[in-house]
């Protein structure tokens, strides 16, 4: 499929996600890592050689809308197929027609592959003679790490570009831009208060195409939306929590005191209010990966282990079926002994080793080192 004309030139109605896609890279939401002054997209884009690119990152955070842009950059005809439904047959076909473009008219093709890890071994095999010859550049995107995903060989011939989470700032930013833009937003003025759309960001877990499509239902028909038109869409109370507020650290800061008190009750109250507002679980995990060696430390040496798996949990299963894993986690670390002993050993040492002379001495002293 041949993306030029539908995704950047067809008026025709279209979800409000595409047609929020970036049209430059100034207009691309987050991603700074990779798109900033020196980052690796300028320098593909400022170089002769354009690698064959693995885009890996969760959804929505913009690797069709970087390979489109790129495609653009480097004047390449752009192809999209999604390996969920493509075969062998197919993919053959137009890697012969990017072959053969290529010799008549010397122009390359971006064969962009979506869910590039949804192909098995033969599939991918297929790309590799033409990703050697340069005919066509290959850009495949994954939600799955590629070193678990794809065959070696595939992996060997590919730039691994990582995308992150977009953060609530960065969606709130793509909201705002949606209802501002006449042309490929809303075509009429619709009023859309601060707090729903911060809470439609808290909700989207950082993936703009879900905090897109959550607007659009939401504005359909409307020109006014109130935080009840989101709460009786998602059938949730809208919770007054912002990630970047004091609130945020207040309420993370009672969590760790409850369970250091041994505060079981409290300490879950906590955590299913963090989790009820959008709170990112991974903050939460890591904090009590933290709390489990500097509050509990050698008196439950488990509990680190408790924590850790937590947070392994997590991202295989996500939320919401990882609140049960991280719940047990809290009542784990709750129930558990307390000892600072390697906090204040780790501290003790530090201002030892401060306190030190700086030159290496001429020959070699034993310390004497705290108890």
């Amino acid at each position: 499929m041949d993306w030029h004309m539908t995704l950047f030139n067809n008026k025709s109605m279209r979800p409000l996600a595409v047609r929020m896609r970036p049209r430059c890279f100034s207009e691309f939401l987050g991603q700074r890592h990779i798109l900033s002054s020196g980052g690796i997209i300028e320098q593909i884009i400022k170089s002769d050689i354009f690698p064959s690119l693995i885009l890996y990152g969760p959804p929505g955070t913009g690797k069709t809308s970087l390979a489109l842009l790129l495609a653009r950059e480097k004047q390449m005809k752009f192809v999209y197929l999604n390996a969920a439904v493509s075969n062998v047959k197919e993919l053959r076909t137009v890697l012969f027609s990017a072959r053969e473009r290529f010799n008549k008219t010397g122009l390359r093709t971006m064969l962009f592959i979506d869910e590039i890890q949804r192909f098995n071994a033969s599939q991918q095999e297929v790309l590799l003679p033409f990703v050697e010859e340069g005919s066509s550049i290959f850009v495949g995107a994954s939600v799955e790490n590629p070193l678990f995903v794809l065959i070696p060989a595939l992996n060997s011939r590919c730039l691994v570009i990582e995308l992150k989470r977009l953060s609530d700032q960065e969606v709130f930013t793509g909201l705002k831009r949606a209802l501002q833009d006449k042309e490929r937003g809303f075509a009429r003025d619709i009023k859309v208060d601060d707090p729903v759309l911060w809470s439609i960001a808290k909700r989207s877990d950082g993936d703009m195409r879900r905090a897109y499509t959550m607007l659009e239902i939401l504005c359909a028909g409307k020109d006014k939306i109130t935080v009840q038109d989101l709460e009786r869409l998602t059938g949730r109370k809208v919770l007054y929590y912002d990630r970047a507020s004091d609130m945020h650290y207040d309420t993370i800061s009672s969590f760790i005191k409850a369970m250091r008190r041994g505060d079981e009750q409290e300490a879950t109250y906590w955590l299913s209010k963090m989790l009820y507002a959008g709170e990112d679980p991974r903050f939460i995990v890591r904090r009590m990966i933290i709390f489990a060696s500097e509050d509990i430390g050698m008196a439950d040496p488990n509990a680190l282990v408790v924590a850790v798996s937590s947070y392994h949990a997590l991202q295989v299963v996500g939320l919401p079926e990882a609140e049960f894993v991280l719940m047990q986690a809290c009542m784990y670390l709750s129930r558990a002994p307390k000892s600072q002993e390697t906090k204040e050993r780790l501290f003790a040492l530090k201002e030892q080793i401060e306190k030190e002379q700086s030159k290496v001495p001429k020959k070699f002293v034993q310390p004497k080192l705290p108890k």
